[in-house]
């Protein structure tokens, strides 16, 4: 073994409980920094792996009005399809004494040939998913089991009425008999994929009924939605949806491309993983600082060892390499430790809306994440070790020489501004400079505690601004109080009705309509608003202006860095026709998360305003039939100053009523994107994650408190000595503590909030929201707990410090 190993072995031995503890500490610190970056990379790449084990559609193709076999069997023989599944609408209703209950309003879905069962695949949440041979089978979503009160295993008695029957004017008042009944069970709650990460306007509530169910009554389907998939995945979308749009009528169809969902899921993922990334980057940094800085402790403890090793004819060369091997060896085992927690904790991952639907939550190893971020944490261990050593080696400290004790000039302060002689010497205790491994000491626990409250404000002011952006619609495009939609966004308004109910409510300010559509912006698809010159009630404008001629055009934030274009410049808008229109950029807008249900629409950066002209199907009715003057789709209601809100909502959506068709008017204040509403999925992880760094930093004050009484006993024994008594012994301890914790308040919180500040700006701009960082309030509470909590971890040291004796003051020091 050689004596060099022999003594490594013997040191390990002598000081395993320190060695275990510094160990543990790297190795929790450690972990949890590792856990946190391999769970935001899986969070981020959740919802493409949900998409795969569910065979998720590559784009899906809705026809407006009804659904037409013929045309959904020529867009299934397309060149570059792969499969082809069509969900159905029916006029569904429960059955209450042979009457239909209205009150239980749902979007009723078959399919003739298993969407939703081989593809698209429904995710029960509880129970199952309903046998598709079964007749008497059906599934609904959480939604739905919510809003009515359904559950596993209820009974229900449904009708299906004809799109005659549904449209006769006496049908609410004096329904007929359905067209066909048949009792079903309810045996499965759960999502449909479009729901997993979803804007609040692409969830409804649903009923899915088998193929069994639909096949017999397909002459009673209404309309349908198809989903394809390509033989060239995304790169396919592209060319068949130019020969798609070849063969049907220009408006007359709508698409959704499964890749702009993932992409609107990954951006809606990205708060987790932007969050648990940079938390557990900062919690590697403080899991580093601190373990090195407790390994410098267990070096500094084998200083007599080394002297008298020294006067044995030790090398200098010799005693580096046993203190670089024992701490390497801590060092390592820690670092050991740290991946096998973060495999251990790898099943708590990914967090977000996806996890509840995976099946198997089982142990993982992200070698790209955990493997690097481990080379990288023991390397800076490593590079610290060397340090410590070469800074402390026999001619280092013999060309530095005697140094005498330098008093801080903090604690001097305090001596001036008369404070009590144990205030003045355990502030003495915290910022004494004795030696330049003293002060590295007294730097390296401030630097420790600063870092865990700054970790801990950050999160603080993260969260307080993420809460701020969720509870101001405006910031998310909303610049409205109430938005009227109607047919879910398919149905169009009377103007001339419209126009009458909102102009004799007197808390009714303004108001202005929109169309919703695809426009295609220098060959590229766009969802857009169609709005009237003159419209006063648009969404949030960032720059510039709304337009004001019909050759003007506004954009995303997000569209205009597509197009690579910014104000002032000229687009290519192609009508439905194929006339080409060129537009001048006059603003860029935030967008609100609004459009027909189930297809692309405008969100935050991505969208367009241009005038209803340039929609294509504006001029198109629910039912598929070309119309004149046709209402717009939706409806921006802005009150008059001091209304109150809910009660107008509530009065607005009794007078409106009636200017709702076929599929019902909703009548809604403001409706979250994706990026915000799964926002509460996140909980408090980024707490959490800044909680523990914290929770190491009081260890490591904790440890360091203990080994500085242990190294001052003779100071202590002194001060008792000349008349102080044990509670005076142990304020100082206290002083000690609070001076250390007072120092990292001072630089951890304006560092932790001006980090989080900079943080959420840096994301809102990401997703294209108003930045508007918020400070909250409870960073006072971080400063009184952080003071309480060094108090508390002082309180050991402090019992050992009123137990000293005089007659150390005998001992050698």
């Amino acid at each position: 073994m050689g004596a060099i190993g022999f003594l490594s072995v013997l040191r390990l031995r002598r000081r395993w409980r320190s060695s275990l503890g510094v160990g543990l500490l790297i190795g929790i610190l450690g972990g949890v920094a590792l856990f946190s970056i391999a769970g935001g990379r899986s969070t981020q790449r959740s919802f493409d792996d949900y998409l795969r084990v569910v065979h998720s559609s590559t784009m899906s193709v809705t026809t407006n009005g009804a659904f037409d076999v013929a045309t959904n069997a020529t867009i299934a023989a397309l060149p570059g399809v792969e499969q082809s599944r069509t969900y159905v609408g029916f006029n569904l209703a429960v059955l209450v004494d042979g009457r239909p209950d209205f009150a239980q309003n749902f979007e009723g879905v078959g399919t003739f040939d298993g969407r939703y069962f081989d593809q698209d695949r429904f995710t029960a949440t509880s129970g199952r998913l309903a046998d598709p041979t079964r007749i008497d089978e059906v599934v609904v979503n959480e939604r739905a089991a919510q809003r009515y009160g359904y559950r596993l295993g209820q009974y229900l008695d449904l009708g299906v009425y004809s799109l005659e029957q549904r449209l006769a004017p006496t049908f609410f008042a004096a329904p007929p008999p359905p067209a066909h009944m048949q009792g079903v069970t309810i045996v499965g709650i759960g999502l449909f994929p479009s729901e997993v990460i979803h804007d609040d306007g692409d969830q409804t509530e649903r009923l899915l009924v088998t193929p069994a169910f639909s096949v017999p009554i397909a002459n009673l389907a209404t309309y349908g939605a198809q989903g394809l998939v390509l033989a060239g995945g995304a790169a396919g979308v592209d060319a068949v949806r130019a020969a798609i749009s070849a063969t049907v009528p220009p408006g007359s169809i709508e698409f959704q491309a499964a890749g702009d969902d993932a992409l609107r899921a990954r951006q809606a993922l990205r708060p987790f993983s932007i969050t648990l990334t940079l938390f557990g980057g900062v919690i590697g940094i403080g899991g580093l600082v601190l373990g090195t800085q407790a390994l410098a402790r267990l070096h500094r403890v084998e200083r007599e060892e080394q002297a008298t090793l020294r006067a044995f004819g030790a090398s200098t060369r010799s005693m580096a390499l046993v203190s670089l091997i024992t701490l390497g060896v801590v060092a390592l085992a820690g670092t050991l430790l740290a991946v096998i927690l973060a495999v251990v904790a790898s099943p708590l991952m990914p967090i977000g809306p996806v996890r509840r639907l995976e099946a198997d939550h089982a142990f993982h190893l992200d070698v790209a994440a955990v493997g690097v971020g481990a080379i990288a944490l023991f390397a800076g261990f490593a590079a610290a070790l060397a340090f410590i050593v070469w800074s402390e080696s026999a001619e280092r400290q013999a060309r530095r020489g005697p140094r005498l004790v330098r008093r801080s000039r903090i604690a001097a302060a305090a001596a001036a501004a008369g404070l009590s002689p144990t205030a003045v010497i355990g502030i003495e205790s915290a910022f004494q400079q004795q030696s330049s491994n003293s002060a590295i000491h007294s730097r390296s626990v401030i630097a420790g505690a600063a870092l865990g409250i700054a970790a801990v404000v950050g999160a603080l002011t993260f969260g307080a601004s993420l809460t701020s952006l969720v509870r101001t619609p405006q910031s998310f495009g909303w610049n409205w109080d109430a938005t009227l939609l109607n047919g879910l966004g398919y149905d169009n308004f009377d103007v001339a009705s419209a126009t009458s109910i909102l102009s004799a409510d007197p808390h009714v300010r303004a108001w202005s309509g929109a169309y919703f559509g695809t426009v295609v912006i220098d060959g590229q698809d766009v969802s857009a608003l169609g709005m009237a010159i003159g419209s006063t009630v648009v969404p949030t404008i960032v720059n510039g202006r709304m337009i004001q001629t019909s050759d003007e055009i506004v954009l995303g934030a997000a569209t205009s860095a597509l197009l690579h274009k910014h104000i002032g410049d000229e687009v290519a808008v192609a009508d439905e026709n194929g006339a080409t229109h060129r537009l001048t950029v006059v603003g860029t807008a935030i967008f609100p998360a609004i459009g027909r249900v189930h297809t692309e629409h405008t969100s935050l950066g991505n969208g367009a305003i241009v005038v209803p002209d340039l929609i294509p199907g504006h001029d198109i009715d629910i039912l598929g039939n070309p119309g004149a003057n046709l209402g717009p789709h939706v409806i921006f209601v802005r009150y008059m100053p001091g209304t109150n809100a809910a009660i107008e909502l509530a009065h607005l959506t009794e007078t409106t009523g009636p200017l709702g068709g076929v599929a019902g008017l909703d009548v809604f204040s403001s409706r979250r994107p994706a990026e915000i509403v799964n926002s509460d999925s996140v909980g408090n992880a980024p707490l959490l994650v800044a909680g523990t760094l914290a929770a190491g930093a009081t260890i490591s004050l904790a440890l360091a408190l203990g080994a500085s009484e242990r190294r001052r006993s003779r100071d202590l024994a002194v001060l008792f000595a000349l008349g102080f008594n044990r509670r005076q012994l142990a304020a100082t301890v206290a002083w000690h503590a609070t001076s250390t914790s007072l120092t990292g308040l001072i630089i951890g919180v304006p560092v932790g909030i001006i980090g989080g500040r900079q943080l959420w700006t840096e994301f809102a701009d990401r997703l294209y929201v108003v930045p508007a960082p918020t400070v909250p309030w409870t960073i006072a509470v971080v400063g009184i707990a952080a003071i309480c909590v060094a108090n508390g971890v002082a309180a050991l040291p402090a019992r050992s410090a009123r137990n000293v004796e005089p007659s150390q003051l005998s001992q050698p020091s």
